[in-house]
């Protein structure tokens, strides 16, 4: 009986050793990636199998700027192999290890939707021009997304709004959305003075001729009597002008 009873306070201390081990353990492993990654995700497998050991045991030896750099460059080799989805792996995975660096975010975006997405719709040696023109939307979406997710890892800086409204603009003719990007950039303080222009340009392309006069004139008269020349005072007052001229000549039928 006695020996049962010890067998007994053996299990119970070892139940209750593990669960006072395994969160510890837990815990310490998740301060160990903190202390190396810059993150508490489990990473490190994923590094290591998509970056190769090399580089692997120099991200997480604490040099992730010099992996980052290495797989930039790796990136820039397949582009000129034109060896997308290589491109789209190494740019991915240097964003991970340089979140905070905007130009990653800025060139990786460029690459997909720009650069990829014309080489499928236009060189990848499929008859078909509808299975080309998906194929590139699909390069044209994992710019947006790459972006979209650099302006949550970087969202104190203009440029990548101004990226995104960009993509908006020329790759998915969304102008409405390209305005709001635009605006969220400016309240950045670092946006360049022309930008405050295109929301308007972004109001007008969309068809919305009211929106885009209204901001116009907002912006113009914001700029005072003596307004700063880099401002371009001169091309809001055309620019209203143009857009009286049309949403008169459209009240009368003679513009859509």
């Amino acid at each position: 009986m006695i020996r049962v009873w010890s067998w007994l306070g053996l299990v119970a201390f070892l139940v209750a050793w593990g669960g006072i081990k395994i969160p510890w353990e837990n815990q310490m492993a998740r301060h160990q990636r903190l202390a190396t990654l810059g993150f508490a995700n489990p990473t490190s497998v994923a590094l290591r199998e998509k970056l190769g050991q090399g580089l692997a045991l120099a991200a997480l030896g604490g040099f992730r700027g010099l992996a980052a750099n290495a797989l930039m460059l790796e990136a820039h080799g397949a582009w000129e192999k034109k060896q997308w989805v290589r491109v789209r792996s190494n740019l991915e995975m240097a964003t991970i290890l340089q979140p905070r660096v905007a130009l990653f975010w800025d060139l990786a975006s460029w690459h997909m939707a720009w650069n990829a997405a014309v080489a499928a719709e236009n060189f990848n040696g499929e008859p078909s021009e509808t299975r080309r023109r998906i194929e590139a939307r699909k390069w044209v979406e994992a710019g947006r997304e790459l972006l979209e997710r650099g302006t949550r890892a970087v969202p104190e800086k203009s440029i990548l709004f101004q990226r995104l409204g960009d993509l908006y603009w020329q790759r998915l003719a969304d102008y409405q959305a390209a305005a709001s990007c635009y605006r969220e950039a400016l309240t950045k303080g670092d946006a360049p003075v022309f930008l405050e222009r295109f929301v308007g340009y972004a109001l007008a392309k969309a068809g919305d001729r009211e929106a885009a006069l209204e901001y116009f004139r907002n912006l113009r008269l914001s700029l005072g009597e003596h307004p700063d020349p880099e401002r371009k005072p001169e091309v809001l007052d055309r620019e209203i002008r143009r857009l009286e001229r049309e949403i008169a000549e459209q009240r009368q039928g003679r513009v859509p």
